[in-house]
């Protein structure tokens, strides 16, 4: 007995249990991408946090201190808000890796111990530039010519497990 697929797109259970399969695996690349670009999640969200404050703040007090009707009020927060939120996304994190980090990745990737700085790169798996995180899941000890080869471009699936 074949069990049915749990969706049913197209009709055919083939081809809903391959539509099925690609969609988990494309959840699952999303998901580790979240989790090695979890800094520059957590960044842009304590951003936006940040903003909904300002914009609470500013439509309280233009609307009790200055008297402005409510939309004019609003509309007002909305633009101190969204300026607030593009300066504090504008800011440039930090690139520096913990030196306990680093002995971590190398001890890891390279048990032997034979790190040289002029033939390995510490990378980071998902880009910093892209909002990859300085922590040990995301940083790996490669060849210097293989780093600078892929420079700041995300994962692909094989590279992500």
């Amino acid at each position: 007995m074949k069990l049915p697929p749990p969706i049913h797109v197209t009709g055919d259970p083939r081809l809903d249990w391959i539509i099925l399969a690609v969609a988990l695996l494309v959840a699952l690349y999303w998901l580790r991408a979240l989790r090695l670009a979890r800094e520059g999640v957590r960044r842009f969200l304590v951003n936006v946090a940040k903003s909904l404050i300002v914009f609470v703040v500013c439509d309280v007090a233009l609307s009790t201190l200055f008297k402005l009707d409510h939309s004019r009020a609003q509309g007002l927060s909305m633009c101190a808000a969204f300026i607030a939120l593009v300066i504090w996304q504008s800011r440039k994190r930090s690139r520096y890796i913990r030196a306990a980090t680093k002995r971590a990745v190398i001890a890891r990737d390279l048990p032997d111990g034979g790190y040289d700085p002029r033939i390995h790169h510490i990378d980071h798996i998902w880009p910093h530039s892209r909002g990859g995180s300085n922590t040990r899941d995301n940083t790996r000890v490669i060849e210097k010519k293989r780093n600078l080869q892929k420079g700041a471009k995300r994962p692909r699936m094989r590279d992500m497990f």
